[in-house]
């Protein structure tokens, strides 16, 4: 009997001895959503007291038989930062920095997830990032899970250039072009990025919840992700928070299957409503930009497609039109900061009920009139040139589309072209890389349109990016799109891999970085960089240097592929390539790999190729 009372007595000890704490989506640093109940829960030790202090405002707590407890403080407008302590006895635990404002879920794939290090702009903004900005940043761990979780597994960080420079550069700029607004400036910020580069939609919607469509229709994710299960453990923990409103960027994925993505995106809104508890959660959806490439054939106007009619069909939902951002050779283009604004715009006008111009014009109905057709638009369109309008596509009942002329008559544009003596339908901004200019007087593009109900296909012609080409006497070298080189032929011989991903790359976080932007900085000197990462090349007659920086903290490597019938003589940090008796030194690399020869180039840093004839 009194090992039974020393056991009991034991036992309530450890009850006793149980940790106080709030639960782990409760951090210091953290934004509360303003305007609605705070809703907070913890541990502590089974049925005791808790006391809660927010401020000015203490609230009592009783724990359960499990030590679990909850309160909820009356909602308060933006302010702080406060103190959150909770105490029992002689526990006490505090957390510092918490502010009340806007909360906004950020969430998709690899364009998402983006970090405002790789983005135009980016390294300005990483620099002036400092812990006195009213915005604090909530990074969810990138995994998968099979069933709903409720750990956070992250904690809320002020603003500095380690927390902003991975943070998403789409999330960043919205908050950025948000503070704009002189009503808003001062209002806290809570970003949450919940972003994960190459996955479908359908592993974001909540497991079993898929609308019916054919099981052939659905799209996987990398990784080997399933079904919900990006949901479990990226979402579900944080709905613990309410929010403000959630922007979405994703489709890339799933652009192969277009005719199901706009039930797939309806659905899951639905469902993330349902999560959140909130039947008109605001949800801002980005549209995809030009891209040259195509997902099971298809080019991205089908899913553009989609996803207008998604928000079409869904109350308060809302698009973000993107196709004139970027010039469509880089599927993870840099240019984010124009699409952060966009949907900063749509937000201010649909949330915070500013009276702004918030989107460009969108077709309202079209009317033939003999030979020519008429689009009425929902507000004054221009010509972003100020000279030819350039976009759309008229054809006959046989669906033989011909570049329209087109004149602005107020709201209508009127279209002919030339071969469509009877025109019946028209497309606007359609295509891989929409050459499209109607925009409306603050400079916001016409939405892509069609009003023919033909089968996806893709067209056959695309621009192509500018190459360049430079000669000496010894060899030749030419550049190709992403912002390679493509190419190097000494004495006859082609020296690199002409095999799709051969020549130069720089391995990114979802493929090759595009170091498309080209500038001429001498007469045979030209450099091919993203802003990030640069490759200078400097050609002489019997010899070549490539400098290769790095403007970020992390090293990069810069692979250069070899074709197969090179033979590569390796001594260190030199390496000899032959090739039908022709001869190339080089110097500089790091290490020799899978008949490609790799420099890495460290943080903030410099390396070296040099090229010598023989």
């Amino acid at each position: 009997m009194k090992q039974i009372a020393i056991l009991f007595l034991g036992l309530a000890w450890l009850s006793q001895a149980a940790e106080l704490k709030f639960d782990s989506a409760f951090t210091s640093h953290m934004v509360l959503q303003r305007n609605a109940p705070i809703v907070l829960h913890g541990d502590a030790p089974e049925r005791s007291e808790v006391t809660v202090i927010l401020g000015a405002t203490k609230l009592p707590a009783k724990a359960d038989a499990k030590g679990r407890w909850k309160v909820v403080f009356d909602p308060l407008p933006a302010g702080g930062p406060f103190l959150l302590t909770a105490r029992h006895g002689d526990m006490e635990v505090q957390l510092e920095d918490v502010l009340i404002g806007d909360v906004w879920l950020f969430s998709g794939q690899s364009n998402m997830q983006m970090g405002l290090d790789e983005a135009i702009g980016g390294p300005v903004e990483i620099a002036a990032a400092t812990a006195e900005m009213p915005v604090r940043l909530l990074r969810m761990p990138k995994a998968a899970a099979e069933t709903a979780e409720d750990d956070i597994g992250a904690t809320w960080q002020p603003c500095s250039p380690d927390t902003v420079r991975k943070f998403s550069a789409v999330g960043w700029f919205f908050a950025k072009h948000l503070h704009e607004d002189p009503s808003l400036a001062k209002v806290p910020l809570g970003l949450i990025d919940s972003s994960f580069g190459g996955t479908a939609i359908e592993a974001w919607t909540p497991e079993g919840k898929l609308p019916d469509i054919p099981k052939e229709k659905i799209s996987g994710s990398m990784f080997g992700i399933s079904p919900g299960h990006l949901f479990n453990r990226m979402i579900a923990p944080l709905r613990v928070y309410p929010i403000q409103g959630a922007v979405w960027y994703q489709g890339e994925a799933n652009a192969g299957a277009p005719g199901v993505y706009a039930s797939l995106l309806g659905n899951m809104i639905d469902q993330w409503r349902e999560t959140w508890q909130r039947p008109g959660l605001p949800f801002f959806v980005v549209q995809l930009p030009a891209f040259e490439g195509t997902m099971g054939g298809l080019d991205f106007s089908w899913l553009r497609e989609a996803e207008a009619k998604a928000c079409a069909e869904t109350d308060r939902a809302w698009l973000a039109v993107t196709h004139d951002t970027t010039d469509g050779f880089d599927l993870h283009p840099k240019e984010k900061e124009e699409v952060g604004r966009r949907v900063s715009l749509l937000a201010r006008k649909n949330v915070y009920g500013r009276d702004i111009v918030a989107e460009g014009p969108r077709m309202v109905t079209t009317a033939v009139k003999g030979d020519r057709l008429i689009v009425t638009m929902d507000q004054e369109p221009v010509a972003a040139s100020g000279k030819r309008i350039r976009g759309f596509e008229i054809a006959g009942e046989n669906g033989d589309f011909r570049n329209a002329d087109a004149v602005i008559r107020g709201r209508d544009v009127e279209l002919r072209a030339d071969g469509v003596p009877n025109p019946a339908t028209v497309r606007y901004a359609w295509g891989a890389m929409p050459d499209a200019d109607l925009t409306n007087r603050a400079d916001l593009p016409a939405a892509p349109f069609r009003t023919d109900t033909r089968d996806p296909e893709t067209p056959g012609f695309q621009p192509l990016p500018i190459f360049h080409r430079i000669e000496t006497p010894r060899y030749s070298l030419e550049t190709g799109r992403g912002g390679k080189v493509a190419s190097l032929i000494a004495g006859g011989t082609e020296f690199l891999s002409r095999e799709p991903g051969g020549g130069t790359w720089v391995p990114g976080g979802f493929g090759p970085r595009n170091l498309g932007f080209t500038k001429t900085v001498g007469p045979r000197r030209i450099a091919l960089t993203d802003g990030g990462a640069e490759l200078e090349l400097a050609c002489r007659n019997e010899s070549m240097a490539w400098s290769f920086t790095n403007r970020g903290g992390d090293p990069i490597e810069l692979h250069v592929a070899l074709s197969p019938e090179v033979e590569v003589a390796a001594d260190g940090f030199s390496a000899t390539l032959t090739r039908n008796g022709v001869r190339i030194e080089v110097g500089g690399i790091t290490r020799v790999e899978d008949h490609r020869l790799v420099v890495s180039a460290p943080g903030h840093g410099v390396s070296r190729l040099d090229f010598t004839f023989r």
